[in-house]
C-alpha cells in the first residue's frame, strides 16, 4: 500500500537513511526529502515540511531495483513497484472498502533519485534486508502445508502390529471372513500339490530297485561266457 501522509518517517529500526533524494510518484515529481529504509516500512518526507510524503509497506512491494537506463528514465534512481495505488491517509475507512477491488488491479511505480547517484547500490541492499523480515503470507502457507504433508509422511507405519491369535482378535468381521479365504486356499493349493508327487512306499520302491539290479546283474552273467 502507498500511503499519502504528512507524519514523520519512523525513527525506529532504521536500516538506511539517504538525504537530498527527490521523489517520482507515477510520473510526478514530488520534490527533495528524505528517504529512510527502517525495517517497519519504507518512507520518503519532503524537504518543504509543507507538503505531504509517503510510506510503503513492505509486502505490498512486488519488485525494486536499480535503474541506470537513462532512455527509459533521465535519471538513474531506485526502481519501486507496489501492487496498490495511492491513497490518502484522510479517506474514509469505506471509500477504502470501496476502493479494494480497484486498488488490487492497479500498480504504482515510483522513482527515488538521490544526488548521490554511489549511493544506489546501498538503498538497494537496505531495502532488500528489509523485505526479507516481511516475508509473502502466500509463501508462508505453502510451507506450512508443506510441513503437514511431510508430518503426515513421517507417521506413516507407526501404527500397531499383532500376530497371532492376538492380531485375528483385532480383525474386523470382514477381516477375519478374508483371512479365513486365504488361509482355506493355502491348503487347498498344497493337497494339490501333494497329490501330484509320488506316495509309494518307500520300502517297496528300494526291493524294486535292487530286484532290477539283480535282473541286470543276471543279464550281464549270461553275456559273459560269449567272451
Amino acid at each position: 500500500m502507498v500511503v499519502i501522509t504528512s507524519l514523520p518517517p519512523p525513527t525506529e529500526g532504521i536500516v538506511h537513511q539517504q538525504k537530498s533524494t527527490s521523489a517520482n510518484l507515477q510520473g510526478k515529481d514530488m520534490g527533495t526529502g528524505t528517504l529512510v529504509i527502517a525495517e517497519s516500512r519504507l518512507a520518503w518526507a519532503p524537504t518543504d515540511t509543507s507538503g505531504q510524503g509517503f510510506s510503503l509497506e513492505y509486502p505490498g512491494i512486488s519488485l525494486h531495483a536499480v535503474s541506470r537506463d537513462l532512455s527509459s528514465f533521465p535519471h538513474e534512481c531506485l526502481y519501486v513497484m507496489v501492487n496498490a495505488k495511492p491513497e490518502d491517509c484522510s479517506v474514509t475507512q469505506r471509500e477504502d472498502d470501496d476502493d479494494d477491488d480497484d486498488d488490487e488491479a492497479e500498480i504504482t511505480e515510483i522513482r527515488f533519485i538521490p544526488e548521490d547517484k554511489g549511493a544506489l547500490d546501498a538503498m538497494f541492499d537496505a531495502m532488500a534486508t528489509c523485505q526479507s523480515l516481511h516475508p509473502d503470507e502466500d509463501d508462508s502457507n505453502s510451507e506450512e502445508e508443506s510441513d503437514i504433508y511431510e508430518d503426515a509422511e513421517e507417521g506413516e507405519g507407526d501404527g500397531e502390529w499383532f500376530t497371532g491369535e492376538e492380531g485375528v482378535s483385532h480383525l474386523t468381521e470382514e477381516g477375519q471372513a478374508t483371512l479365513q479365504r486365504l488361509e482355506n486356499l493355502l491348503t487347498t493349493g498344497s493337497s494339490n500339490h501333494t497329490d501330484g508327487m509320488e506316495t509309494g512306499n518307500p520300502s517297496n520302491t528300494g526291493t524294486e530297485e535292487t530286484d532290477a539290479m539283480e535282473t541286470d546283474g543276471g543279464q550281464f552273467d549270461d553275456a559273459d561266457p560269449e567272451h
